[in-house]
């Protein structure tokens, strides 16, 4: 830090020592001044000064005589409003080619030609052969684009006017003629006739009123029946969500019935299998005549069988319980059925089991062949009975029926779903009947006042008529229908009046271009700085220094001179031009963070890339006049611009300036530095990284141009 500071008071002794360098770093940091108020107060009331601008008139109106022998001229009219005004520097001539010469030679920005039949066209605006009044407008776009401009806001200006005098006339001509109507009746036996007109629209209206009021209370009741029917759908919502829920529920009680089966039915048809075994060892063996020598293994055959029977038995208990669970949910003529071929199966089971109780001998007797034979004959019958049952008959029916009811419960939860989508759709459409109901109650009220407001007025009249002379009946109805012409032609021509509100209001023109100006002039004032002042700091008899100290002890002069540039231009746009400023140390902070970044950017380019990187702030800057948004609005740019303004760092500043002359929004401001703050980051890179590689690049490209002994 110590030798980056002994750098920096070598550069102020050297300008100070030296009277001509002082004299010409002064006018260095005066001159950026001089360009930004220079352009500040050239632009500082721009609009003000269009009395200057000169625009030709010409009056070929020839008028109009009226039906009272009254002879209007509009376009005398029109001449005399123009003289009246002074924003634009009206030259009134008497005929059109002295005007279009005159706008062809440069002496006039545009020319206003009024047609003969000017007046004519006005009065005669509701006629079958309609024209419209006429005036032809000459411009010279070659003499100035920003006076063309301007000389079209006049014109423009101009019609708007005569469009309203047309629309009073047109209006003041139409009452007119409605007073003549109110005028006649006064000489006319209509009066009667007129009260009872007004007495039937009074009981018209009244009526009308009835209605509405009818329609009303039907709406509040219809919007009453609306808001229940749309609660109701609500809770029958729920209720079909809780329904959903519960056949869910059952769909997996289904399917835990269903693998239950399966585990049974494997159960039986292993226990069936089984029992058919036994009875054929048994019946192989009594076949075989060794009954004797066998008995012991015939009983415990036997015992097999009987062991089976009971276990086949548990299992179609089992089976029937769960039948019975689910039987509820189940077709009552198909559960009838199962139900019946299960107890068929549990008697067979039960004959099955009695019969080998009769050849369980318990090794105590022994039963002849003969009757052997038969018990296991019948043994066999029943056996396959039993499976034969089972197999054809209970089996299909129960896979059949939880089929059936896994099919009907996934119908259900399909009909339900579409139920509750179907349900809050048609809520939603109570919903909004309910908002429609009551925009149009409250539609009809105010049409419920309008009404009695006509009808009170209508019966106040009347009571009027019945209170009062014949003469005077005449003047109350005359007075209903007739009205004043020219305020009411007035109204017309301007039925609208416009409120302005300004937010962040800028006072003069100056004022709203000095972010721009100011911004540009710290940039110029810096491009100038690196121009003619070396940017290589010299180390000779300051020993070995780096690179960083080498670059930051010079930039600290060139820092100080850019601060002393600010300063003293944003002090003469605040105190010299005195231009509007709401937060004026704001603005003084802002310039000195512009400077800080602009000066770092045009620094680190300079010492980087030399000749070339002072053209590149060159470029930059052209860059950023054109496509900052410092002027013209940045949406009214090319597309080239749009896209890469924000790259720059000109509308972060213009913006922060702007913050501080019109007033803040928000945190606008510290948005706006800390982007500012990062191109000087980006700066410090450029001027300590990125530079490194072209040192010798930049010493090789110095030494050719001074080689051309030019350059």
């Amino acid at each position: 830090m110590a030798d980056i500071l002994r750098i920096f008071k070598r550069d102020m002794c050297g300008i100070f020592r030296n009277v001509l360098v002082l004299i010409i770093v002064i006018g260095l940091c005066v001159l950026p001044a001089l360009y930004a108020w220079f352009n500040i107060y050239a632009n500082w009331d721009p609009y003000g000064n269009t009395g200057n601008i000169a625009i030709a008139v010409v009056n070929l109106d020839k008028g109009w005589t009226k039906n009272d022998s009254e002879t209007v001229n509009m376009g005398d009219g029109v001449v005399e409003s123009l003289k009246q005004k002074d924003t634009i520097g009206w030259k009134f001539v008497k005929s059109e080619e002295k005007a279009v010469e005159g706008v062809k030679s440069g002496r006039y920005y545009s020319a206003l030609v009024i047609d003969e039949q000017f007046t004519y066209s006005m009065y005669h605006g509701v006629a079958d052969n309609i024209e419209n009044p006429r005036i032809t407008y000459y411009l010279n776009d070659k003499k100035n684009a920003v006076a063309t401009k301007i000389t079209d806001s006049a014109a423009s200006a101009v019609k708007s006017s005569i469009n309203k005098q047309f629309i009073k006339v047109l209006a003041e001509q139409v009452f007119k003629e409605t007073n003549v109507i109110s005028d006649d009746m006064k000489e006319k036996d209509a009066v009667g006739q007129m009260t009872g007109k007004l007495e039937a629209v009074s009981e018209s209206l009244a009526q009308y009123d009835a209605m509405i009021d009818t329609f009303i209370d039907g709406n509040k009741a219809l919007s009453q029946v609306s808001k229940e029917t749309g609660e109701a759908l609500k809770d029958g919502q729920d209720k079909l969500a809780n329904g959903t829920d519960r056949l869910e529920e059952s769909k997996n009680d289904l399917q835990s019935t269903r693998q239950s089966f399966d585990s049974f039915s494997a159960d039986i048809t292993s226990a069936l299998a089984k029992v058919k075994s036994s009875i054929d060892d048994i019946s192989k063996q009594i076949s075989d005549a060794n009954l004797s020598q066998d008995v012991n293994t015939i009983q415990s055959d036997v015992q097999n069988i009987k062991q089976s029977a009971d276990a086949l038995k548990g299992n179609i208990d089992t089976l029937e319980d769960k039948i019975n669970k689910i039987k509820p949910d189940m077709d009552d003529t198909h559960v009838g059925t199962l139900i019946y071929n299960i107890e068929l199966v549990k008697e067979q089971t039960k004959s099955m089991i009695e019969s080998t109780q009769s050849v369980d001998l318990s090794g105590k007797t022994q039963n002849s062949a003969e009757t052997l034979k038969s018990v296991m004959s019948a043994l066999s019958s029943t056996a396959s009975a039993v499976n034969d049952t089972y197999t054809s008959q209970i089996v299909p029916q129960v896979d059949g029926m939880i089929s059936s009811m896994s099919s009907v419960l996934d119908s259900m939860q399909t009909t339900l779903g579409n139920l509750s989508q179907t349900s809050g759709s048609m809520a939603q459409v109570f919903d909004g009947v309910d908002s429609t109901l009551d925009t149009l109650n409250m539609s009809m009220t105010q049409l419920k006042g309008v009404i009695e407001s006509a009808s009170d007025k209508i019966n106040t009249t009347l009571d009027k008529l019945e209170a009062a002379s014949e003469d005077e009946k005449a003047d109350i109805i005359v007075n209903l229908l007739s009205g004043n012409p020219e305020k009411l032609g007035s109204f017309f021509s301007e039925p609208v009046q416009v409120s302005d509100n300004y937010i962040y209001e800028i006072a003069n023109y100056g004022s709203g271009v000095a972010p721009f100006y100011t911004t540009l002039a710290i940039w110029v004032g810096m491009t100038i700085l690196v121009s003619l002042v070396k940017v290589h700091a010299d180390a000779k008899g300051l020993g070995k220094l780096k690179p960083s100290q080498l670059y930051f002890g010079r930039y600290l002069t060139f820092f100080l001179l850019s601060q002393v540039q600010t300063f003293i231009i944003v002090l003469g746009d605040l105190y010299l031009l005195k231009i509007q400023c709401v937060h004026p140390i704001s603005f003084i902070v802002t310039g000195a963070v512009t400077s800080l970044t602009f000066s770092l950017l045009i620094y680190s380019l300079t010492i980087s890339f030399g000749d070339i990187g002072k053209a590149l702030a060159v470029v930059v800057m052209v860059l950023q006049i054109a496509g900052s948004g410092g002027t013209y609005p940045i949406e009214a740019l090319p597309s080239f611009f749009r896209a890469v303004y924000i790259f720059f760092p000109f509308p972060y500043a213009i913006n922060a300036m702007r913050e501080c002359i019109g007033g803040m929004y928000e945190n606008t401001l510290g948005k706006c530095y800390i982007t500012l703050l990062l191109f000087g980051a980006a700066s410090l890179v450029i001027g300590l990284v990125i530079r490194k590689p072209f040192i010798r690049l930049n010493h090789f490209i110095e030494k050719r141009m001074e080689d051309t002994e030019m350059l």
